[in-house]
């Protein structure tokens, strides 16, 4: 091999080392997708939350970075540890809302001068009902019907007649014997006794005993036949 013939070819190596160098010295990596603005010290952006979660740790670049890698993320909210709970908090949000000082919080748009975003506007009102098509006055509800006819009975009503004498009270009396039924009284009151008696069908008489003698209670009893009377101030009777 010649001399000539190995200085072209030192050139053509040389030529393609320079080449070589001059491709790997230009070639950079890709810009970040999103240039986040700078951190908002004590600032809150309340509203249009779509996203929240605590953080492992108090670090505000690690909410800022969950919303830069988020799509439908356009702002951001770091929360101090004990405000909403005993972590740090992170809010993502779909809009941006307007700014609120408070020292609470770290705040942050995606994209750097943001405006804010208008708030939703609110719900369509419920249209009311529509209106019945009936024209006219309103009816004039029919009259009550008349009460019942009376009968043909006319006068002055007759008093019911005075109770038989064996309705009335039996002072100092006892009728024992004949019990069916017998029970303490809620009350020192021959009364009860009596009214208890008038409301069973099956009772004849009664016997009311006073406290203290049967018991601590007065008692009564009732008796489906009528035992002959004996006198005792213990007790006061009756025949229904």
């Amino acid at each position: 091999m010649g001399p000539g013939v190995m200085r072209a070819m030192l050139a053509v190596t040389a030529t393609v080392f320079v080449v070589g160098c001059a491709v790997t010295a230009t070639t950079t990596a890709p810009p970040p997708a999103y240039q986040a603005s700078s951190l908002e010290w004590n600032v809150n952006r309340p509203g249009f939350d779509y996203n929240n979660f605590d953080l492992p740790a108090p670090s505000p670049d690690s909410c800022q970075s969950s919303c830069m890698n988020d799509p439908a993320c356009v702002a951001f909210t770091y929360v101090n540890p004990g405000v909403q709970g005993p972590n740090a908090h992170c809010w993502l949000k779909n809009a941006v809302p307007a700014p609120v000082p408070e020292t609470c919080c770290v705040s942050g748009t995606k994209y750097p001068g943001a405006p804010p975003s208008a708030a939703p506007p609110p719900p369509p009102a419920t249209p009311p009902p529509p209106a019945s098509s009936w024209q006219g006055t309103p009816t004039t509800p029919p009259p009550a019907p008349p009460p019942p006819p009376s009968g043909g009975w006319q006068g002055r009503p007759t008093p019911p007649p005075p109770p038989p004498a064996s309705r009335q009270w039996e002072p100092q009396t006892d009728r024992p014997g004949s019990d069916y039924r017998s029970f303490d009284l809620r009350e020192s009151r021959p009364e009860l006794c009596r009214d208890a008696c008038w409301g069973e069908p099956q009772c004849r008489a009664f016997t009311y005993v006073r406290p203290g003698v049967q018991g601590r209670h007065a008692r009564c009893g009732l008796k489906n036949a009528v035992p002959p009377a004996r006198p005792n101030d213990c007790c006061l009777s009756g025949v229904k």
